[in-house]
């Protein structure tokens, strides 16, 4: 939160503020091709890569001197250098192509394209040339520099260069190949593409991004800089190999966790094939992966009693697999110079030549989850009587037009759906009350069309507006789920919101947890595709602390909402699916009248050890230690370590699962938001809420919490399309404030993609009505 001053406002003001138009409308239906687009083989739809202009850049460079020959008259022939990204390494490497692959559309900013046979993407000519995304460039007809870095306002960020072939030199005898070049490249289309692939309007992808889609596999590559960002474990590792044995300490990221948790997998898959760089490979099940003997994980490591080194050397990364007992000869088992993950099964010739991969990072290929956004969301709260306003936010994060279908189920009658679609790259608001009509308790799903990924939130406000909150909708039902935040206490509301979104009955019970330990809660019934609503004072009247665990036999949603002041002001956030060791927190701030708790619950058997650390514009501050009875809940006021300071974000470590929130008030509560914590800082972010217009405040909030600094790159989706911010650069163990207003102007609809170079963790806030009435706040969805 910036430091902003709290202005009063008069009643008057307000009403004017209410009357206006919101962000949101009541989207028409628009009839849609019902082509099915669905790729069986990854359940992506479509199957596309997004890269960023910086992580090409990292990629293998190369080029040389080029001759250059136009196709029409008056033929002009020159040469020059170009520098870059080989194509083919891009595409073979580290996207993969599918077999039966036809050609390589390479599309620009302005439409104009070219279309490469797979061999001419491939092959050098007679000069060892290949076809490359340059992005560097050097005088013409000069050779050996000095290069200049292309300009993306008129040819850059890269060009697709390729070489004359056959016949190199001027007119007539020479091969035309300017024809071939392609400047301000955008998207790559892979031929041929799945059925029914809607055309991507390649003016609406960011100057930063390369699009590649349609007939490519799964893959994902990891350089070592991010694998050392995810995660760090270390320990002394007995080894054993033909009756030697020996300790050595190492550090690297658990394996599990990089290929389960980061990368994903896919529900397929049945164990693991790593691949060196010089082809040696070894097989382990999933179980082998998993197993911690003595606390210690299987590791793929960058320092094996010193700092590994590539090729001839040791590393960079190494597997690190702990003995099982004394006898276990583990260190067969220790592969050295680790290039490609293989998630088995997959189709023979679909994995990456691990001989092409560079030292600097891997790949993790086959039965891994693609990680594109998710295209199904659930919603469990929502109110259109009392004065209550619901709208669902929804991002398009494609290039490409998408249809949204919206299904609502209301409480007592049937339900009832909704469709039309989105520009690219562009946010829109459906504003339910206008589409359900009035007094209606109702949950939601959201479907982008057979895959494609959308980006939801859900916002409510009530009296005028005088009151507000915003949640995150969930992608994925859970037979359990943990909320740390509730108060019934003080003029305090407590509500836990269930939505049974599947085709069979549920049952749900619910145990509250708050100082004393653990309290029943009643067992609710749920019939398919209904919801349910439970006030947690008909339990637990007069409490100032109480956490909910909801345990259910068919997979379900949990919220929680609270109100305070006789509803004047409101929090709303989502469960969490599984307590964890690690939880952060990137919004706080107790500077001038603002009061920031951390929420912590306990829900397991044993006692836990909690260490709070804050992070602020300056670094990281040490804050309280929390010793947590099993089955209980505290909460932390911020204020007292760090008084008076406008940006505090939180990070936690326990010796035991927990769970964790955040609540902030201010102007003596006035006005409030919560939000759960994330079990970890992500490479990307996206918030679907955010508005700049009709008195509306938006900021982002992004914490650092990792060892070395992050370079974050933010892409709006605006009511008019994308717009990109200028680079962040936040240096370790910081927190920082944007200001959408300032990034993107006056707007109703303000959607956020925001990815970084080590992860971090993401936040938005609002506030309206001069910050004199409630507001907002919202993790969005992370994701690696």
């Amino acid at each position: 939160m910036r430091k902003y001053p709290v202005v009063s406002v008069l009643i008057v003001a307000m009403l004017i503020i209410a009357a206006l138009p919101f962000a949101a409308y009541a989207a028409e239906a628009t009839p849609v091709s019902s082509v099915r687009r669905v790729d069986s083989s990854t359940g992506a739809t479509p199957n596309y890569r997004t890269f960023l202009q910086q992580d090409l850049k990292k990629m293998p460079y190369g080029g040389g001197h080029y001759t250059i020959l136009k196709s029409k008259p008056p033929y002009t022939y020159f040469e020059q250098d170009w520098y870059g990204l080989n194509l083919s390494y891009l595409l073979d490497v580290e996207v993969g192509l599918k077999p039966g692959t036809t050609g390589i559309k390479v599309i620009g900013a302005d439409g104009f394209s070219v279309t490469l046979t797979p061999d001419q993407m491939r092959n050098a000519n007679s000069q060892g040339l290949f076809a490359e995304l340059a992005w560097k460039k050097g005088a013409v007809g000069k050779t050996g520099g000095p290069y200049t870095e292309l300009d993306s306002t008129t040819e850059g960020p890269f060009r697709l260069v390729t070489p004359q072939s056959p016949d190199i030199g001027p007119y007539p005898g020479g091969t035309p190949n300017w024809n071939y070049s392609v400047s301000q490249v955008r998207a790559i289309e892979i031929d041929p593409t799945p059925p029914g692939l809607p055309a991507v309007d390649t003016t609406t992808v960011p100057s930063n991004q390369v699009l590649v889609y349609g007939n490519i596999l799964n893959r994902k590559s990891f350089t070592v800089d991010q694998l050392k960002s995810i995660k760090q474990s270390s320990g002394t590792y007995r080894w054993s190999k033909e009756g030697t044995t020996g300790t050595v300490t190492c550090v690297g990221i658990p394996f599990d966790y990089l290929v389960e948790q980061v990368a994903g997998i896919l529900p397929a898959a049945t164990g693991i094939e790593v691949v060196a760089g010089d082809t040696f490979s070894q097989s382990f099940t999933l179980n082998d992966i998993r197993l911690t003997p003595n606390g210690l994980p299987f590791l793929l490591a960058w320092n094996v009693d010193g700092p590994l080194t590539p090729e001839p050397g040791q590393g960079p990364i190494m597997t690190i697999k702990p003995q099982t007992s004394p006898t276990d000869g583990n260190k067969e088992f220790w592969i050295r110079n680790v290039r490609v993950v293989q998630v088995k099964p997959l189709t023979a010739g679909t994995a990456p030549d691990a001989t092409r991969v560079p030292s600097d990072r891997i790949i993790v290929c086959g039965q891994s989850n693609p990680r594109n956004v998710p295209s199904f969301w659930y919603l469990a709260e929502g109110y259109t009587g009392g004065g209550f306003e619901e709208f669902i936010c929804i991002g398009n994060p494609n290039s490409w037009k998408t249809k949204v279908i919206l299904t609502y189920m209301i409480e007592g009658q049937d339900s009832q759906t909704q469709e039309f679609q989105i520009e690219p790259q562009s946010r829109t608001t459906v504003k339910v009350n206008d589409v359900i009509g009035p007094d209606k308790n109702v949950s939601a799903t959201v479907e982008g069309y057979h895959g494609d990924s959308v980006i939801v939130e859900r916002a409510m406000y009530w009296s005028g507006r005088r009151g507000g909150h915003c949640a995150p909708a969930v992608s994925t039902p859970a037979t359990d789920w943990y909320l740390a935040e509730g108060c019934t206490a003080n003029t305090f509301e407590t509500w836990v919101l269930l939505q049974n979104p599947g085709d069979a009955a549920a049952t749900a019970t619910v145990t509250y947890m708050n100082t004393g330990g653990a309290v029943a809660g009643p067992v609710v019934s749920l019939p398919p595709k209904s919801r349910s609503t439970v006030n947690v004072a008909a339990t637990l009247p007069n409490d100032v602390q109480v956490s909910t665990k909801v345990s259910s036999d068919q997979p379900i949603i949990a919220e929680r909402s609270m109100y305070w002041n006789d509803r004047t002001a409101g929090t709303c956030a989502v469960g969490i699916n599984q307590p964890g060791t690690e939880w952060y927190l990137a919004e706080g701030s107790t500077g001038g009248p603002f009061e920031t708790w951390v929420l912590v619950q306990n829900p397991g058997d044993e006692a836990a050890k909690v260490n709070l650390t804050y992070m602020n514009e300056s670094g990281p501050k040490t804050g309280p230690v929390l010793n947590l009875p099993a089955h209980a809940r505290t909460s932390v006021n911020v204020a007292t370590t760090l008084p008076d300071d406008w940006q505090v974000s939180t990070a936690m470590t326990s010796d035991k699962p927990i769970v964790a929130a955040r609540a902030v008030y201010w102007s003596n509560r006035v006005g409030g938001h919560a939000e759960t914590a994330v079990d970890s800082p992500k490479f990307r972010s996206f918030l679907a809420e955010g508005s700049t217009a009709g008195g509306f405040e938006s900021w982002i909030l992004v914490q650092n919490p990792g060892p070395a600094e992050a370079k974050v790159y933010i892409t709006y989706l605006t009511s008019v399309g994308a717009k990109e911010r200028a680079t962040l650069t936040l240096p370790a163990g910081t927190r920082v404030t944007l200001s959408e207003l300032e990034d993107v102007g006056t707007d109703w609809q303000v959607s956020a993609d925001i990815n970084s170079s080590t992860p971090v963790v993401v936040e938005r806030s609002m506030y309206w009505s001069g910050r004199n009435a409630d507001g907002s706040c919202s993790h969005g969805y992370p994701t690696w």
